[in-house]
């Protein structure tokens, strides 16, 4: 149990959360679409494995007292980065609950409608992909903008597509939806983080600047991060679902999309071996 407590914690965690959205408002991201609640779990994996692919280069976390077997260490790299969309899901789903339901003609609470441009489109995604790529270049001093350089990048994607964007809610003030990821994202963090600090196998930090007051293993400022990071996640999710049903009717594809993401899943886990834990 020592070993698996962050794993159980979590995975009893969302199921109390489903729990609380049932009683909440009689529907939950579980309740309502079972098949669509495993399609998340799976493709969280992939979802979070890509900041484990930027981390090679960052170095910015490490793992520690993971499982000797390679077996039963990437099965648990799966069941753990599985929790990551449907508990931010969860948490977001039960925030919501809390918040005005409908817009108001002038947006909720009274706030002003986003407006956007074709040119702020384009300049989001252009500075999206220069936030990426800076981190890359210059991991020491430019690591935090992985956390918002997908947001950038994606979110506009999502936008032209017609796919779930936060960017749309906005022009169209509602801003509940955002506030609500948000604030899934900062609980979730402490909770992530309050849960490492009680795990056997768990991770540590190593941040080149900000690198003080910690609560857990995080620095303070780094709380900050969760925030955005469930933006991304947003974004990075309803993108990959918005791809897959375009390939409804295309099985050949579709068969195409789950190897690419296993392939994907099964290199980054060789990486995280080689560069993140310490054994």
């Amino acid at each position: 149990m020592r070993t698996w407590f962050y794993v159980s914690a979590w995975w009893s965690l969302v199921l109390v959360l489903d729990a609380a959205n049932v009683l909440r408002t009689g529907i939950s991201p579980l309740s309502s679409e079972a098949p669509g609640f495993a399609w998340t779990a799976l493709v969280s994996i992939p979802v979070w494995l890509v900041f484990e692919a930027f981390n090679v280069r960052l170095g910015n976390w490490s793992y520690h007292e993971l499982p000797p077997s390679l077996a039963v260490r990437w099965l648990g790299y799966a069941v753990a980065f599985a929790t990551v969309i449907p508990a931010l899901k969860e948490l977001a789903a039960l925030f919501r609950s809390f918040m005005k339901s409908k817009p108001s003609r002038e947006g909720e609470a009274g706030a002003a409608r986003f407006r956007r441009t074709r040119a702020l489109l384009e300049a989001s995604v252009g500075a999206g992909a220069l936030a990426l790529a800076l981190a890359l270049a210059a991991p020491r001093l430019f690591f935090p903008l992985v956390w918002v350089g997908f947001i950038l990048l994606v979110e506009p994607l999502n936008y032209r597509r017609g796919r779930p964007s936060l960017l749309r809610d906005l022009e169209e003030g509602r801003y509940a939806p955002a506030l609500a990821w948000m604030a899934a994202g900062l609980a979730a963090g402490v909770v992530w983080e309050g849960l490492n600090w009680f795990a056997g196998s768990h991770w540590e930090y190593h941040i080149p600047y900000l690198n003080f007051g910690r609560i857990f293993q995080m620095p303070v400022f780094g709380f900050g991060g969760f925030v955005v990071f469930a933006l991304e996640v947003f974004a990075l999710d309803a993108f990959l679902r918005g791809v897959y049903l375009r390939l409804k009717s295309r099985p050949a594809l579709r068969f195409a999309f789950w190897a690419v993401l296993a392939v994907f899943s099964l290199a980054v886990f060789a990486l995280i071996d080689r560069f993140s834990v310490v054994f």
